[in-house]
């Protein structure tokens, strides 16, 4: 387990969140707590290739076991800062099962195009 600083201010994240101060509450120690919370519930295992959990619109080409790392908000936290820290709106995901469903994967894998002329100097 990731060593944890010790609390140093108590914030109110449902205000925080709708300020817009998302980073500061993925570094906060009681995200951690419930990241850990959410992987040791699963696992470690990621549910979407496990076919344990989709969100509707991607799913996995074929099961497997995948271990997870990532997090995932089911209902992201910026149209319910309410449910940032509820462990029942997290789902344990790896982070290729993540970029999926953020529709991210389109672009990881991106070709590069080669210039039109090569550079010489």
């Amino acid at each position: 387990m990731k060593q944890r600083r010790a609390r140093r201010k108590h914030y109110n994240w449902e205000i925080e969140i709708a300020k817009g101060n998302t980073n500061k509450f993925y570094h906060s120690t009681e995200w951690d707590e419930a990241r850990e919370k959410r992987l040791k519930i699963d696992k470690y295992k990621c549910q979407f290739f496990l076919g344990n959990w989709n969100d509707g619109k991607h799913f996995p080409d074929k099961i497997k076991i995948v271990d997870a790392n990532t997090v995932h908000h089911i209902i992201p936290i910026k149209e319910r800062p309410d449910l940032a820290l509820d462990i029942d709106n997290m789902i344990s995901l790896s982070f290729e099962a993540h970029e999926i469903i953020e529709d991210r994967h389109r672009w990881t894998w991106r070709k590069k195009r080669k210039p039109l002329t090569e550079e010489r100097w």
